[in-house]
């Protein structure tokens, strides 16, 4: 048996309810982790003023009166408590304190904010203004919203037609057993509101007590009772107790034990529900605090600024990879009649002056500081001059397909008449010059970056490391370069991260060292204004 048109409705607003209460909450959350000074372990001493381990609903209301809070109850911190409590002693560990705190969509921000030092706070000691207030607001959040539910909870139970059994048959009217974000959202729409993913994830995730990504009848029929029950509630779970004393009097004399059970699982199983969590998709398991010795890092206007240089660095290293790319998909492109043109004497290297003589061979003439910061670039051993290795490593695509299809062919065997790139057809030669121009044009604009960051009042290299080092062993990674761009909003592609390790990685070990993070971001040349 399904609710009626009108409780359903009800139904359909108390959930839109924890729909927009999670997702308020999740911003509160992920603007408190994005101050840079709020490190979890320092917030959790700030709570446990008796240095016990565990926060209690007692500390959490005392920190609510100290932000002059009266309109708070002890018995809402206490549920509260109980609410993100996880083993059920009445009290929030530090992995508990956690869940409240972290934000639940953003794993970066979560990982990010879990790797800042803390710092030691004293009995009576505060945390900065900005801090305080933000975990106030958090505290303040989840209390309006155990209010607002508990207000529409008591509008659903006084129907006539109201059950936890048939408010779950309304939902999952396909008989899965379980509730997911599909049967969900199948309902919100039945009855009248199109909830987004986010939406029908933030629902889900806050009634779900296992971890496993959708709802059971236990969690699902636990959520719908309110602190405060109603008489039916009272009178049918007094009858359910009666039956079930009458019933294990009956079979006392054949040790069996009684068949009814109440209709809630409850909290009780909270050990159960332990081993569950740490495999659920929408809230992830935290791992244990420790507090590593963090480095100095930079101002967040400063990071943004490196953030924004590597984005800017990244474009120029995609325009080159297209002229790259088109060289490639000529026929007659080879590595060979290419270095010949600039290696005349058959020596087996190019300096600067041999390169400046080729390519005002083919039309290209590039000034000496781009000459001075392309030969920097690419030269590995230090003798200002490019041997064939280092040649091929300058013209040839970051893409294996298309750098082996250019390493495979053979060299045309075609005297230059009149110009040194005629080994080459003419749609050849138009794209060579514009891979050497684009080639210049990204080496300048680097430069650029590099003189814009070192103008910054603040920006130190060291700091820059750090800040992207979000291991905190040494070497940036590929994922760590991905995880600061996608920090501040930006989407970067697989492809474009092996662009920029590709460019600073001078021993192509796949990491980048201090030494070669230094050598890309220190200016090469004399101040360029941009």
């Amino acid at each position: 048996m399904s609710l009626g048109f009108e409780s359903e409705r009800r139904l359909k607003e108390l959930l839109v309810a924890v729909g927009d209460g999670e997702r308020a909450l999740e911003g509160a959350r992920q603007r408190l982790c994005s101050i840079r000074d709020f490190a979890p372990h320092s917030a959790f001493q700030r709570f446990d003023r008796d240095c016990n381990a565990f926060v209690s609903s007692l500390e959490i209301l005392n920190y609510l009166r100290d932000h002059r809070n009266f309109t708070i109850s002890e018995s809402e911190t206490y549920r509260l408590v109980k609410f993100f409590d996880s083993d059920e002693d009445g009290r929030l560990s530090f992995q508990d304190f956690l869940q409240m705190l972290l934000p639940c969509t953003d794993n970066l921000l979560r990982n990010i904010t879990l790797d800042r030092p803390s710092f030691r706070v004293g009995r009576f000691d505060s945390l900065p203004y900005d801090i305080e207030r933000s975990l106030c607001e958090i505290i303040e959040k989840e209390i309006d919203l155990q209010r607002r539910l508990d207000i529409l909870k008591r509008d659903l139970e006084v129907r006539y037609d109201f059950s936890t059994l048939s408010a779950y048959r309304s939902v999952d009217r396909y008989n899965d057993g379980r509730i997911d974000t599909f049967n969900l959202g199948s309902f919100l729409r039945s009855c009248g509101h199109y909830a987004t993913e986010t939406e029908l994830l933030a629902i889900v995730r806050r009634i779900d007590t296992d971890g496993d990504a959708r709802l059971s009848y236990s969690e699902f029929s636990e959520f719908l009772r309110s602190s405060n029950p109603s008489p039916r509630q009272i009178f049918e779970e007094s009858a359910a107790a009666t039956r079930t004393a009458s019933a294990s009097r009956t079979r006392r004399s054949y040790g069996a034990s009684s068949p009814l059970r109440p209709a809630t699982a409850g909290r009780a199983h909270s050990e159960a529900r332990g081993s569950l969590r740490a495999s659920s998709p929408v809230r992830e398991p935290l791992p244990r605090y420790s507090s590593p010795s963090r480095k100095p890092v930079l101002p967040l206007r400063d990071e943004d600024e490196l953030v924004q240089g590597l984005r800017d660095m990244i474009r120029c290293e995609n325009d080159l990879e297209s002229q790259k790319t088109s060289c490639a998909l000529k026929s007659d492109f080879n590595l060979t009649d290419a270095f010949k043109i600039f290696d005349r004497d058959y020596r087996g290297s190019i300096t600067v002056h041999d390169l400046r003589d080729g390519l005002s061979a083919i039309g290209v003439y590039p000034s000496s500081d781009e000459l001075d910061l392309f030969i920097t670039r690419y030269d590995t051993t230090g003798d200002r001059r490019l041997n064939m290795r280092e040649f091929s490593d300058a013209l040839l695509a970051l893409d294996r397909y298309y750098a082996d299809m250019v390493n495979r062919r053979p060299s045309n065997h075609r005297y230059p008449l009149y110009r040194r790139d005629d080994c080459f057809l003419p749609d050849t030669q138009i794209a060579f010059r514009s891979l050497w121009r684009t080639a210049f044009q990204g080496e300048v604009q680097a430069e650029t970056i590099r003189q814009r960051l070192s103008r910054q009042p603040y920006f130190n290299v060291y700091e820059a490391f750090n800040s992207l080092d979000l291991r905190d062993d040494g070497a940036i990674t590929r994922d760590e370069f991905r995880r600061m761009i996608q920090s501040r909003g930006f989407y970067v592609s697989e492809k474009e991260v092996d662009e920029i390790v590709e460019k600073m990685d001078k021993n192509k070990d796949g990491r980048v060292t201090f030494s070669e993070f230094r050598e890309e971001i220190m200016p090469r040349s004399p101040v360029r204004r941009p």
